[in-house]
């Protein structure tokens, strides 16, 4: 179509979720992965026997037999959970709903850029809402600027900010409105903190969990949405039948019954998120208190900072261009040999910048 240019490429003006591709060359800690779990962990996962015909056919259509497992594992009603390839796939049916409502999706920013990302590539208009300067939710301002929003996205514990948002005021936004609340809980097993018992109460929340952090399963693809009845009717409306491959599934199973390992592995990252954060603070950076897997903080010039430590063999996050974040970095909380190494060199570029 010579001159002209059809609707489709319009699509080419998104933008869209761009991560480094370092492969294993570097110190990864922009992914935020569990890199505290043992090979013996994964080793057993892998010996899970699998039935040869079942890679020939397809899964179960919607899995019902994989809801009822995660179902009993975080002790819920299998009607409340939906099995999604990862918690990115959650993310994306749930903000898909919009589209059926012929509204939008609010962003409680700064947060996680994928459900933005989502909206924009199913051309779905987007909101923006701040927290606080203490990285609080903003009730008042959430359900002030709700008009024509089907969707309402908050990530709790939130990345890239590390913290926990107050109980009540997450309940307060859901009894306000009807927008369906979409609690992405990623981080959630390394603060021993859920929201999950809402839904018992509100059937517009959806709490977002996945398998790829604290479980370090982010090779399979594993997450779940939990949520009403209703959100999960919904989701089962507009979900591909066979989403999961067999040999996740499988996986999984065996995974679930090594549970020690995964608890164990975040008690040791604990260990060494506080030295971490403690360090931080000595060498002249301004790292947020985390309950989380990762510590973002506030550093000079954190271009040049973020800049020199992949020199040196770290890839960090650049938050930069994040609202309320301009002069942040986030680093994954590694072992402590490796987090050792990552504080001195930070030591010797402050040092060299200032």
């Amino acid at each position: 179509m010579t001159g002209e240019q059809s609707s489709w490429t319009r699509v080419l003006r998104v933008g869209f979720y761009e991560e480094p591709n370092v492969g294993l060359s570097k110190y990864r800690l922009h992914f935020n992965e569990n890199l505290f779990l043992p090979r013996e962990y994964y080793e057993a996962i892998l010996s899970v026997l699998m039935e040869p015909d079942l890679i020939r056919y397809y899964t179960e259509p919607l899995n019902p037999t994989l809801n009822e497992i995660i179902a009993k594992h975080i002790n819920v009603n299998a009607d409340n959970v939906f099995a999604t390839a990862g918690g990115d796939e959650g993310l994306r049916l749930l903000i898909q709903m919009a589209l059926h409502g012929n509204g939008g999706i609010m962003v409680v920013e700064p947060t996680y850029s994928m459900p933005r990302a989502l909206a924009e590539s199913m051309n779905i208009k987007v909101k923006d809402t701040l927290l606080t300067q203490d990285y609080q939710l903003d009730a008042n301002s959430i359900i002030k600027n709700s008009a024509d929003v089907d969707v309402i996205y908050i990530c709790n514990p939130n990345n890239p900010t590390g913290n926990l948002f107050s109980r009540t005021d997450v309940e307060y936004v859901a009894s306000k409105l009807s927008s369906l609340i979409i609690i992405d809980e990623a981080y959630a097993d390394f603060a021993k903190v859920t929201l999950m018992d809402l839904v018992k109460h509100y059937d517009n929340i959806a709490i977002v969990r996945t398998f790829s952090k604290a479980w370090g399963l982010a090779g399979l693809r594993l997450g779940y949405v939990v949520s009403s009845e209703k959100v999960i009717e919904g989701l089962r409306r507009i979900s591909l039948p066979h989403n999961i491959p067999y040999p996740s599934i499988a996986m999984l199973s065996k995974a679930l019954q090594l549970k020690h390992y995964v608890k164990e592995s975040i008690e040791r990252m604990i260990e060494v998120r506080e030295f971490m954060i403690r360090r931080m603070s000595e060498i002249g950076l301004r790292p947020l208190s985390s309950v989380t897997n990762f510590i973002t903080f506030h550093a000079l010039r954190p271009d040049a900072v973020y800049e020199e430590l992949f020199k040196r063999g770290f890839v960090l996050r650049n938050l930069s261009g994040k609202v309320l974040c301009e002069d942040c970095l986030r680093t994954t909380v590694p072992p402590m040999n490796i987090a050792e190494e990552l504080i001195n060199n930070l030591q010797a570029i402050v040092k060299s910048i200032t």
